[in-house]
């Protein structure tokens, strides 16, 4: 069994349940697929029919950043959407609920002092998607390009926004090299009379009997831009390239106590949710066997881990030293 499969099912077994914009370069050598072991860049988008996808020329209208937000009255929550639309006819959609302060989870960070901090969680159940527009009746429709996306936001030394981590896909999902991409099933996406909508319920899949169509406001600039920045596929292809190493393990080379921090704790989030506001997550000193922890992180009481510069390990039970040093007399190792 794979080293890092091992270490993800320790890491489930001990209860887990509790970014980033290209540039040109890097857009680049994607687009000519380098040597990476998988390749989600598509040479050719197809039509459903198998031809080659062309961008309609309405589009050229309405290529901009676009938002709005709503109330589902259903489930309870304000829903937040924001819109790339690109002059090729592809679009970049991102959605997430926007969190209450009384009921909003947290996330965790370092600050540049060394300090562990929390801030409440802003971005609930993100989801991102890129597809096409094509031309239909009366307007602009909207088809899915490959898979939707719930990547983690990872957060700085200053609690802000600072990347997006894809964990579930690179940890569970398909290292294969993609060749073309299709556009397939709508989205709720509509483009008509110069206005741009959604189908809210579409969207989300919800099974409502109430129609929620929702118009967009083109804006110049929003503090969520960096959502819609980049194309799925091609966030999918930096994740791939900058955090695995080979086939399948996680690269583990932590540069400062807040990647140590970001990168463990998104191994709990999987998704981009959030930690219930009672979580305790602390930055302590532990002791390996016969080496001192370069990073050491203590959830809940209960799970310790620690890096040594080159690995990470686990442990679920362990005990202080006179000193204060975490110890474990068996480690699970990535």
């Amino acid at each position: 069994m794979n080293k890092q499969l091992k270490f993800i099912i320790a890491l489930l077994l001990a209860g887990n349940c509790l970014s980033l914009k290209l540039s040109s370069a890097e857009s680049e050598h994607h687009h000519n697929h380098g040597a990476s072991f998988a390749n989600f860049i598509p040479d050719k988008i197809l039509n459903p029919d198998d031809t080659e996808y062309e961008t309609p020329e309405a589009v050229a209208q309405h290529v901009g950043l676009y938002t709005t937000e709503t109330a589902i009255a259903e489930l309870g929550v304000d829903l937040k959407l924001l819109l790339m639309i690109q002059e090729d006819g592809l679009f970049n959609l991102a959605y997430y609920f926007v969190n209450q302060p009384e009921t909003a989870g947290q996330r965790f960070y370092v600050n540049a002092a060394g300090k562990l901090e929390s801030t409440p969680a802003i971005y609930q159940d993100l989801t991102l998607m890129t597809g096409a527009l094509s031309e239909i009746d009366g307007g602009l429709g909207s088809g899915l390009i490959r898979e939707t996306l719930a990547p983690i936001v990872l957060v700085d030394e200053a609690g802000q926004p600072d990347g997006l981590y894809t964990y579930m896909t690179m940890a569970y999902g398909l290292r294969e090299n993609y060749q073309n991409a299709r556009v397939y099933q709508s989205v709720g996406l509509y483009i008509s009379d110069g206005a741009v909508m959604v189908d809210v319920p579409h969207l989300l899949g919800l099974d409502s009997s109430e129609p929620l169509l929702v118009q967009f406001e083109q804006v110049d600039q929003d503090t969520d831009e960096f959502l819609v920045a980049t194309p799925s596929f091609e966030l999918l292809q930096h994740n791939f390239d900058t955090y695995l190493e080979d086939h399948n393990d996680f690269l583990m080379a932590f540069d400062t106590p807040n990647d140590f921090v970001q990168k463990v704790l998104a191994m709990h989030l999987e998704t981009n949710t959030s930690f219930p506001q009672d979580t305790k997550v602390e930055l302590v000193d532990a002791t390996l066997t016969n080496t001192e922890a370069t990073y050491a992180l203590l959830i809940n009481d209960a799970l310790l881990y620690a890096y040594d510069g080159k690995a990470l390990h686990l442990a679920t039970e362990f005990s202080q030293t006179d000193t204060g040093h975490y110890t474990a007399n068996e480690w699970t190792t990535n």
